[in-house]
């Protein structure tokens, strides 16, 4: 049996990762707490984290995405929110939530400003982040920085400010609510596929379709290494079993015995049912586990009876 696989955690935890279809075409799966998520490297964050972090301002420009003016221009949207700064407690300072989560478009030429506006915030949380350095685009986060905001106001530095876009999701059965945050993940230049905490062994689900998909071309060397390939066309595929693709782990789901080996339930893409071993990677079929069952070769597992029988 094997054991030395590694796989990142995903109990109580998002872990999110890079793949591309047929038509090389970027997607990012959004795996909630009970996997399952394939062999390899990822990070334990939510998709915005994911996506947002790989705009992160590198003077080579080599490791960061590179989005086109069109795929830039679907994201932005007018800021609609006032311009205050309200005393704030917490913060033991003051805050202004029109500067939260924001792209801004500056004045290149006074990109010296920005930076030096930007370093007044000592939160690691918020590093520079470039969408377009050709437009002036930057994602920004000064809510609590003034000092920084006032540098920048004093030298004119920006010339728009725009609502950075999130994805949203929602596990409710509101039709209302699903259009509209339908359409605001439509935005998004990626396919994200999410595999909600609950119903815990259903397939992923694809919840944006972008009209200008991210290609894989577009990203730099350090995340192809960890893209994963999937024989699929993200267009024609509303739903994503991994297991049906690849091998995969921390999937967390009922059980069954059988071979001695951890036979998890999952629900397959076309609605059927079926049982993954992540140690052999094989999957068995509703009809057949259920011959098993019925023979006695097969049982639901139980702590106390099948503890030490590995995953």
């Amino acid at each position: 049996m094997i054991t030395d696989k590694e796989y990142p955690a995903t109990h109580s935890m998002a872990t999110s990762w890079y793949c591309v279809d047929e038509d090389g075409n970027v997607g990012i799966f959004d795996i909630d707490d009970n996997g399952p998520v394939p062999v390899g490297e990822y990070r334990q964050n939510c998709v915005d984290e994911v996506f947002y972090e790989d705009f992160t301002f590198d003077e080579a420009q080599i490791n960061r995405l590179h989005l086109s003016p069109d795929q830039i221009s679907q994201m932005l949207e007018p800021m609609d929110i006032k311009d205050v700064w309200e005393e704030s407690v917490i913060d033991n300072g003051q805050i202004n939530v029109s500067w939260m989560d924001v792209i801004v478009q500056i004045d290149m030429d006074k990109f010296d400003f920005f930076k030096k506006a930007h370093e007044l915030d000592a939160s690691p949380y918020h590093p520079l982040v470039c969408l377009s350095e050709e437009l002036g685009l930057f994602y920004a986060d000064f809510f609590d920085n003034k000092a920084g905001v006032d540098l920048l106001e004093q030298n004119d530095v920006v010339k728009a400010k725009f609502k950075a876009l999130h994805f949203e999701y929602t596990d409710e059965d509101d039709k209302e609510e699903q259009e509209r945050i339908g359409k605001e993940n439509k935005k998004f230049p990626v396919y994200i596929y999410r595999q909600n905490s609950w119903p815990f062994h259903d397939p992923a689900i694809r919840v944006t379709c972008p009209t200008n998909p991210l290609k894989i071309d577009q990203l730099p060397d350090n995340i192809k290494r960890q893209v994963k390939a999937l024989p699929v066309r993200f267009s024609k595929k509303e739903k994503i079993q991994l297991v049906e693709l690849l091998p995969v782990g921390s999937i967390w789901s009922i059980r069954y015995v059988y071979d001695n080996k951890i036979w998890w339930e999952l629900a397959s893409s076309d609605g059927g049912t079926t049982y993954y071993n992540e140690s052999t990677n094989v999957i068995i079929q509703k009809q057949e586990m259920d011959r098993y069952l019925d023979e006695g070769l097969a049982e639901e597992w139980e702590y106390d009876k099948h503890k030490e029988i590995k995953r």
